[in-house]
């Protein structure tokens, strides 16, 4: 189970830096529902690998991130 909890939290961090990545380099822009969808996805992940590792500020951080992609996701219907 740890290698899984381990297995999700990278996911989930390379996910959020690729996303950071391909903005800054002029890739992809912030008002796409892909970049969106990374950051939603991504923001959950490590939320899940926060709470199995008890880091609570992390993840609080990370279901605040998920609620704003998701508040995103539904105003660019």
């Amino acid at each position: 189970m740890e290698l899984v909890n381990q297995l999700i939290g990278w996911i989930g961090a390379i996910g959020l830096l690729t996303a950071f990545f391909l903005n800054s380099t002029g890739k992809m822009s912030t008002t796409t529902k892909s970049y969106i969808w990374i950051n939603f996805g991504s923001a959950l992940l490590l939320a899940l690998n926060a709470y199995h590792l008890n880091a609570y500020p992390f993840l609080v951080v990370n279901v605040f991130w998920a609620i704003v992609a998701l508040y995103g996701l539904i105003r660019t219907k």
